[in-house]
């Protein structure tokens, strides 16, 4: 068992983007993306692996396949892997968003980021 606090995770980034992991498995990466105000996680796929995206602070705008569904706090999305994925950050300040992937996929997936 371990315990985790989230705004451990939640960092203001220092370009665009800052990846926090939480937890990494061979069955399941999980993770906090912070993302700056007016900014965007470019559209990307993530072949066969099934994404749950949670929104902790902020607003997002979520584009998937080229649908547009907008997303508060508490609300939750699932996507899957093979759709194209894009999120934008509409609100006021850094949004954040708690992530989890599974299968993990690419090794590349499972890092903390700053881009």
């Amino acid at each position: 068992m371990k315990k985790y606090t989230f705004n451990d995770y939640f960092v203001a980034p220092e370009g665009k983007i800052a990846k926090r992991m939480l937890f990494k498995s061979d069955d399941v990466i999980a993770f906090v993306l912070n993302i700056a105000k007016d900014e965007i996680l470019p559209g990307h796929t993530h072949l066969e692996s099934t994404l749950f995206i949670q929104v902790m602070e902020g607003h997002a705008k979520v584009v998937t396949d080229g649908n547009e569904t907008l997303l508060g706090v508490g609300e939750l999305m699932q996507v899957d892997g093979q759709e194209s994925l894009q999120v934008i950050n509409v609100g006021e300040e850094v949004l954040r968003l708690f992530v989890t992937i599974s299968p993990m996929g690419s090794e590349a997936f499972a890092t903390d980021a700053n881009v």
